[in-house]
């Protein structure tokens, strides 16, 4: 188990205790929701008796309290000055006092006001808090998951987008360089076309003093946006790209163009910002802060007290290059088509602080199917036992592709974990994102039911193989899953299944030019009007039509392919599929890793709202081991990862291993610890992870030797 710090929005079905506090009476236990205190022992609390911003405050007469989970916390004085700080099997004692003690919990920023003496006791799956001096505690709770202030109406008029797109900056809930953490960063506000600009008078863009000035195309303005988002910019016409503050200005046409010199300011801006936070709130040992203070000639103390324009200034006179291998792997890169129809995406992709792109030219059809085909005969010559079988069955489909196919190209590939489209046509590589999907998100409701729904569905005998899915999902004890399997389903039976409200359908069996296929005949979902499933895998060749028909009438984000699969190889990504989507990976986190490791992965996209998750991760941030031979009796083992809307870019991670303080961002490689066996499967048991070990992923828990 690992811990983050900073998590912030809740995915499709966050687990109704994940965010609990148990509350150890001397005489019984109780657990209590923070938002209805309505039990004999809890009475209202003034939100204003906490350090920190509260929605809620409850009094609870106690003398303990213990989490349900180990989560590390830290102790501030009456003047918010920190004096003690407790990450993993840590005892700390205090004098009675007046203290104010936050927990790193997600979904909810939990914190307890005191007036008492403090025995706080962490032990490897749990945090106690003892009370001296006193009966009462009190609890203050804030949500973090924030819907958009308002919505900006804007003229396909560049002039107008300009102006519309500088208020996404509205949604900081600070400027200062704690804005790096999820938290403090609010939802931009949405942006939509209509006949006259319309900024709502509750939007305020923040006073920064930093415009960023692009010429007046499409082609400029998008990508600049989720930088602008983030340094609370304003976006002006000039005749060249540069960031411009009171009395400086640094050009943003660099020698790799200006796409590329976009991207580097951002991620350069951020990881800058995490590494000066620690001077701030929270003085973590971060890793990020060891390597960037070793390389550069900075006072962050100094840095820390800098209004924001200032900020920049001192982190763009530090070349790009000398701290370019610490920047976080960055989560997404979204091509954007520089229509004016495409900047309702906008706010979306600035929220995940995504790299933006414009392309401009396309690799052709013939050339994107030639990739995958190269990839199907490369499998055929590796397993040719499946070469056989395939006589008989040889893939998920009897029809060649789609008659009514879209248009279908590979976009430049990225540098970062995930890659969306946003236009017209089908993206092999990228996830195909939809604003109708997008949209979606914000209105969905989690659930009070404590079971994820799970609809595994088998339309093809042959395809049995596949039916273990059923017993992947729902394997971890944390949290339960009620998995239904269906077999030879009619139209009606399928149609009816779709209404339904079930979180997640992994659909195995046939597609064709005519849609699903079903015992009595085929049902198109290009004509359906309602789909009520959150989430769907169509394991079935070429079904990124029937899968776009799902996301059309109402799902949120589905896996689909875009050509024909091989049964026993799509078997595999089937039950890769189900292992990472149960382990609360994104369904575009799985598709990367899928690709990654899977012979035919680069066949599967995503549709619609890629960040979507089935669950969410038992430790926060979804990650993959990877273990090598460093020595004799000695390991190496890395830990890579995976952001989500519940634990942005920003948040801090730190494995559960003893002996180690260091925190990291939780994007990409979160550090390398050399241990012994004993110790490394001590760690990769404590949680079902996927792990690499020579080359090959498997899964932790099946790891019984290294």
């Amino acid at each position: 188990m690992n811990v983050d710090l900073d998590a912030t929005r809740p995915q499709i079905r966050p687990h109704p205790s994940r965010d609990g506090v148990q509350v150890v009476d001397p005489i019984q236990e109780t657990q209590f929701s923070l938002l209805t205190p309505d039990d004999p022992g809890i009475d209202d609390c003034d939100p204003d008796r906490f350090h920190f911003p509260a929605d809620v405050g409850a009094t609870v007469r106690t003398t303990a309290v213990e989490t349900p989970y180990f989560v590390p916390l830290w102790i501030r004085d009456a003047a918010g000055n920190t004096v003690a700080e407790v990450n993993d099997r840590e005892s700390v004692s205090l004098p009675p006092g007046r203290y104010n003690v936050e927990l790193a919990t997600t979904q909810v920023k939990l914190q307890f006001a005191v007036d008492a003496g403090l025995e706080v006791t962490s032990m490897e799956d749990t945090v106690r808090l003892a009370l001296s001096e006193t009966d009462r505690i009190h609890v203050g709770a804030r949500s973090v998951h924030e819907q958009p202030a308002a919505t900006v109406t804007t003229t396909e008029d560049p002039s107008d987008l300009m102006t519309a797109l500088s208020t996404l900056g509205s949604a900081l809930k600070t400027t200062s360089c704690e804005r790096s953490f999820p938290s403090l960063r609010g939802h931009p506000p949405l942006v939509e076309l209509g006949e006259e600009l319309d900024i709502p008078s509750s939007i305020e863009p923040p006073e920064t003093n930093v415009g960023i000035e692009v010429p007046p195309i499409e082609e400029y303005i998008y990508p600049v946006v989720p930088l602008a988002y983030y340094t609370g910019a304003r976006i002006e016409s000039g005749p060249s790209p540069r960031i411009a503050g009171e009395d400086w200005s640094f050009p943003l046409d660099g020698d790799d163009g200006f796409e590329a010199e976009v991207e580097r300011v951002l991620k350069h801006v951020f990881l800058m910002d995490c590494v000066t936070r620690t001077e701030g709130y929270y003085e973590v040992d971060l890793h990020e802060r060891a390597e960037v203070e070793s390389r550069v000639d900075l006072d962050f103390v100094d840095v820390y007290e800098q209004p924001l324009s200032e900020q920049l200034r001192t982190y763009l006179d530090v070349p790009f290059d000398a701290v370019a291998d610490v920047v976080p792997k960055w989560k997404l890169t979204a091509d954007v088509r520089p229509d004016a129809a495409n900047v309702s995406a906008l706010p979306f992709l600035a929220n995940e602080l995504a790299v933006v792109r414009c392309p401009s030219t396309r690799q052709s059809r013939d050339e994107a199917l030639e990739e995958l085909t190269d990839q199907v005969e490369s499998f055929f010559r590796n397993n040719p036992d499946a070469l056989r079988r395939s006589a008989r069955s040889k893939t998920r489909s009897e029809s060649s592709s789609s008659t009514a196919s879209p248009e279908i190209f590979r976009p430049d590939p990225a540098d970062s974990i995930e890659q969306a489209y946003v236009g017209e046509g089908l993206p092999v590589g990228a996830s195909k994102m939809t604003v109708d999907a997008y949209y979606r998100r914000l209105d969905f409701e989690p659930t009070t039911d404590p079971q994820i729904q799970v609809v595994v569905v088998c339309n093809d005998q042959e395809m049995t193989d596949e039916n273990v899915v059923s017993e992947i999902y729902g394997t971890r004890d944390w949290i339960e899953f009620d998995i239904v399997f269906r077999e030879q389903l009619t139209t009606m039976e399928m149609r009816e299944l779709l209404r339904s409200d079930v979180d997640f359908l992994h659909y195995i069996g046939h597609v064709d030019d005519e849609g699903l296929r079903c015992t009595d005949g085929y049902l198109d979902t290009r004509h359906l009007s309602e789909v009520n499933v959150s989430a769907f895998l169509l394991n079935a060749c070429d079904s990124y039509e029937q899968g776009r028909g799902l996301v059309d009438a109402g799902a949120m984000a589905g896996i689909a392919t875009v050509t024909d699969i091989v049964n026993e190889a799509a078997t595999s990504v089937g039950r890769t599929a189900a292992k990472l989507l149960n382990q609360g990976f994104s369904l575009a986190a799985t598709v990367s890793i899928i690709k990654e490791y899977e012979q035919i992965g680069h066949h599967y996209l995503v549709i619609g709202d890629a960040s979507s998750s089935i669950v969410e991760n038992q430790s926060g941030t979804p990650n993959k081991a990877m273990v090598e031979g460093s020595g004799p009796e000695t390991y190496e083992l890395s830990l890579y990862g995976y952001p989500t809307l519940s634990t942005p870019m920003g948040t801090m991670f730190v494995p559960q291993l003893e002996g180690i303080s260091s925190f990291y961002l939780n994007s990409g490689l979160m550090g390398s610890y050399v241990l012994d066996e004993a110790t490394a499967l001590e760690f990769l048991h404590k949680q079902d992870v996927p792990v690499e070990i020579d080359g090959s992923l498997r899964w932790s828990m099946d790891v019984t030797s290294l």
